[in-house]
């Protein structure tokens, strides 16, 4: 069968739709390929959505279709929404595509110095096949969506050339970060490279807390329109702090004692939410943060994830004393003036861990075996029996 690659047109909508419910079924939250409105304001700005079709040459049919999302200000891309027809599977349709459109926006038109996809890992041929085209592991997301199941998603991506080799890479790095942060810089640059370890200053207090009591209440506003707005007017001139790429908060979360105002993104649909950043620091909280997780998991979070870069150690200290742990590293993610930074993902996860059904490449095991040795050390070894 002979292909071509071309971009979607705005009249391929239909088609579109029937591709992705045929592949994602209707429990899929992914909102590019499920909802229309969504689809036809991505292809009407083809400068910020790269989205690509492979048609059979004979017929036109639509046999394979992606999106890479520009971030043009961060010069950052997600590829994401891969999806082949059932009738044309297992001939690599999705392998050569995938270099196709990442070849283009990467190398050819230059538009991002790195390009970072998702993959299932109900199987590792979406792993596999990115992995073929270049992209590197960098960790996972655990137990992040709940679909039917919680399900993980593994983190991957590419980078320009010569954007690697601006980095900006800390020497001191905490030492609940250190395990996880080696084992991506080795796939990264395939040396074994050992970073000096801080110690945590803080020392948490384990004991009982009521975490019922009105004392310290957090607000929850969903209220998209009204949040965004507080956000930009919070954040008109600061750059910084509001970088967290492809997402946009539609929840605040307020406590009046503290005065401090936090920003997410939260999924109602599989209970995913991203804290993308504060207008004061979150170590403000203090032990009220256990608190404000305690609360989220009551209005329906179940994995909260956020994002710290590699030479704050202040926060990343905080953090994973408070049981956030390390899943992935995305090297030389945000460049200034030259300079690349590395970025920590934190996540936390409310439920139980459960990685029983997971298909993952081998690159991925050493993340998870890791991950799982600093769960079992931060949950488990603290117990004291007197």
């Amino acid at each position: 069968m002979n292909t071509v690659i071309e971009h979607a047109k705005l009249s391929d909508t239909n088609e579109l739709l029937s591709l992705y419910l045929s592949v994602y079924g209707e429990d899929y939250p992914l909102d590019i390929g499920t909802k229309r409105s969504v689809m036809e304001e991505a292809l009407s700005n083809p400068d910020k959505n790269y989205w690509y079709v492979m048609r059979c040459d004979e017929t036109g049919q639509i046999v394979v279709s992606g999106i890479i999302q520009i971030e043009e200000e961060n010069k950052i891309g997600k590829l994401s929404g891969v999806a082949v027809h059932e009738n044309f599977r297992k001939h690599g349709l999705a392998t050569g595509f995938i270099g196709y459109v990442v070849n283009e926006v990467l190398r050819e038109k230059k538009l991002v110095n790195s390009i970072y996809a998702t993959a299932r890992t109900i199987s590792h041929s979406s792993q596999t096949m990115l992995m073929k085209n270049g992209f590197l592991p960098l960790g996972f997301f655990p137990n992040c969506r709940r679909i039917k199941t919680y399900e993980t998603l593994a983190l991957l991506a590419i980078f320009s050339d010569g954007v690697l080799e601006k980095r900006k890479r800390p020497t001191v790095v905490p030492e609940s970060v250190e395990p996880f942060y080696s084992l991506v810089e080795k796939q990264v640059t395939g040396s074994d490279i050992v970073f000096e370890k801080a110690t945590c200053p803080i020392k948490k207090d384990h004991k009982f807390h009521d975490l019922t009591s009105k004392e310290g209440e957090f607000e929850f506003i969903f209220a998209k329109n009204f949040v965004e707005k507080r956000f930009n007017e919070t954040f008109e001139k600061d750059k910084e702090s509001v970088f967290y790429p492809f997402h946009r908060p539609n929840l605040l979360i307020s406590n009046m004692e503290e005065g401090i105002e936090i920003f997410a993104a939260f999924s109602k649909k599989d209970h995913y939410c991203v804290i993308i950043t504060a207008n004061k620091s979150i170590m403000t909280l203090g032990d009220k943060i256990n608190k404000m997780l305690f609360a989220m998991k009551e209005v329906g979070i179940y994995y909260v994830e956020t994002m710290v870069r590699s030479d704050r150690s202040d926060p990343l200290f905080f953090l994973t004393e408070n049981n956030f742990l390390p899943s992935a590293v995305y090297p030389a993610m945000r460049v200034e003036e030259g300079v690349a930074q590395d970025y920590i993902l934190l996540a936390r996860t409310m439920v139980p861990l459960d990685f029983s059904e997971l298909s993952i490449h081998k690159s991925f095991k050493p993340y998870l075996d890791q991950y799982a040795k600093q769960w079992i050390d931060m949950h488990l070894n603290i117990l004291r029996i007197e």
